[in-house]
């Protein structure tokens, strides 16, 4: 009976570790296309964020917790950027309001580095 507990025990660890390492693979693939996609980007211009609003949605459900609040800030500009379409005036003030955006991407590049071996596009 203990042998049998052991090993299930086992099974179920090695399984949960798999998985976690499996999700942090699939997160580094899909930094890896968003940063052949970001090339063009310019973080000093809301309207940029528009055109990775759908792969940074994609990141934050994927990444992992040291960057998830990250991506969240990178959405959550990129949403209001979309909003403001072409509203000059509100891109204007938006624009004031990309350090915090801009932090947040940071935080996200160097754990691309460090954790995927991913080099995001630098900020301007």
């Amino acid at each position: 009976m203990k042998r049998t507990l052991a090993l299930a025990l086992t099974v179920i660890v090695g399984a949960a570790s798999l998985t976690a390492c499996t999700e942090e693979q699939a997160y580094c693939v899909d930094l890896g296309k968003y940063a052949a996609k970001a090339v063009d980007v310019d973080p000093q211009q809301p309207v940029d964020y528009v055109r990775i609003l759908d792969d940074a949605k994609k990141l934050q459900d994927s990444a992992p917790a040291d960057v998830k609040d990250d991506w969240g800030v990178v959405v959550a500009f990129a949403e209001k950027a979309k909003k403001a379409g072409s509203d000059r005036v509100e891109l204007a003030r938006l624009s004031k309001q990309t350090g915090s955006v801009m932090t947040a991407y940071k935080n996200i590049s160097t754990h691309a580095k460090d954790a995927c071996k991913v080099d995001v596009p630098a900020l301007n």
